[in-house]
């Protein structure tokens, strides 16, 4: 009977430990397993390129237009092209050239004009107060200002330019302007210049320390990048 009852005991304890030892490594095999679902690697935020600056619109235009000049000029849509935007005045603003016409002259000629009135083909040894002519063809540049370059209602540093206005008005970068004339005595342009062919003569505008300037490759002299008179935006000032 004692045999009988240790024999049983053994085959409990055995059976025992046996279900204790298979509970165990389930619950090794639990933990140790990896989760079914595994979270997806955060990837690297992407740098985007920097946004080029957009075309200009004829709406645009036309509203920076009226802001220099109120009703005293227009776009003169008779020019193709009749506006070009660039860096003119090297200061990594946008700036923006536009063909414009008289359409109230006796304002365009006022005595005190919130814009600068020059004439950059002509070499003005005095002081000379210059005069815009009925239905005559003018090249505003309109200097950009802030994020919004020209187009903020903060731009208002302009300069009209007389007798410069010819035909395949394109802007080139300093770098093709060089590129276009190797081996001839260059100007030293603040920025981008505007190219065209001016009365049968392919020459540039450019902007020549404070004023804008005219290259023409035949008669070109370092006399002509003397400094002129500096004008800030009235915002400026």
């Amino acid at each position: 009977m004692k045999q009988t009852v240790t024999r049983l005991l053994s085959i409990s304890l055995f059976a025992l430990l046996f279900a204790s030892g298979c509970h165990s490594n389930k619950q090794q095999a639990v933990v140790e397993a990896p989760p079914a679902y595994q979270p997806t690697p955060v990837s690297a935020p992407i740098s985007l390129p920097a946004t080029v600056a957009a075309a200009p619109k004829l709406t645009e235009v036309q509203d920076a237009v009226r802001r220099i000049f109120k009703d005293a000029a227009v776009i003169d849509n008779s020019h193709n092209p009749s506006f070009v935007a660039g860096d003119f005045n090297g200061d990594a603003s946008e700036d923006i050239a536009i063909v414009v016409k008289p359409a109230k002259l006796e304002e365009m000629n006022q005595e005190l004009p919130p814009w600068l009135l020059r004439e950059p083909r002509v070499n003005h040894t005095k002081p000379v107060r210059l005069k815009i002519l009925k239905d005559e063809k003018l090249l505003a540049v309109i200097h950009g200002f802030g994020d919004n370059s020209w187009r903020d209602p903060e731009a208002t540093q302009t300069f009209v330019l007389k007798n410069v206005v010819g035909n395949d008005i394109k802007v080139q970068s300093g770098k093709e302007f060089v590129e276009a004339n190797a081996g001839r005595k260059l100007p030293r342009p603040k920025g981008d210049l505007i190219g065209q062919n001016l009365q049968g003569t392919n020459g540039y505008l450019y902007f020549a320390v404070s004023t804008y300037a005219w290259y023409d490759p035949k008669t070109f002299n370092d006399a002509q990048d003397a400094p002129g008179v500096f004008h800030r935006a009235r915002t400026m000032r």
